[in-house]
């Protein structure tokens, strides 16, 4: 199954969402308020999120800029490796690679999941839980 039909049931677009919010609360402290899951191709499906402004970021902006941006990139990386294993454990997904950007100035984030071209073939389990 490709990954338009995978994202063709709102109960797996739901789990999804509920995966990304998950790993977004545990890193940051606050979940998303927008999210927005479209196929991008048969392989990659892509996450629109409007995030909430961590208070904490935005202090480190203001005085240590250099600091703030290398906390965003590690940041960013966990976020990757993380939203890669729970999509494994949770969705059997098997991802092979995730691309990351956020817009601090609009709050807009983007992620586009890069399923294995292989096994693009969810079981049925996957989509009855």
């Amino acid at each position: 199954m490709s990954i338009p039909a995978l994202l063709a049931s709102n109960e797996v677009k739901k789990r999804l969402a509920r995966c990304y919010n998950d790993i977004h609360k545990e890193l940051y402290g606050v979940g998303v308020t927008q999210l927005k899951i479209e196929a991008v191709n048969e392989t990659m499906m892509m996450f629109l999120v409007k995030h909430q402004r961590v208070s904490a970021l935005k202090a480190l902006e203001e005085n240590y800029p250099e600091l703030k941006q290398s906390v965003d990139a590690a940041l960013h990386q966990e976020f990757k490796r993380k939203i890669e294993w729970k999509l494994a454990q949770e969705m059997q997904l098997n991802v092979s690679g995730v691309l990351r950007d956020y817009d601090p100035r609009s709050g807009w984030a983007c992620t586009v999941i890069i399923a294995d071209a292989e096994d693009c073939e969810p079981d049925e389990s996957r989509m009855s839980h």
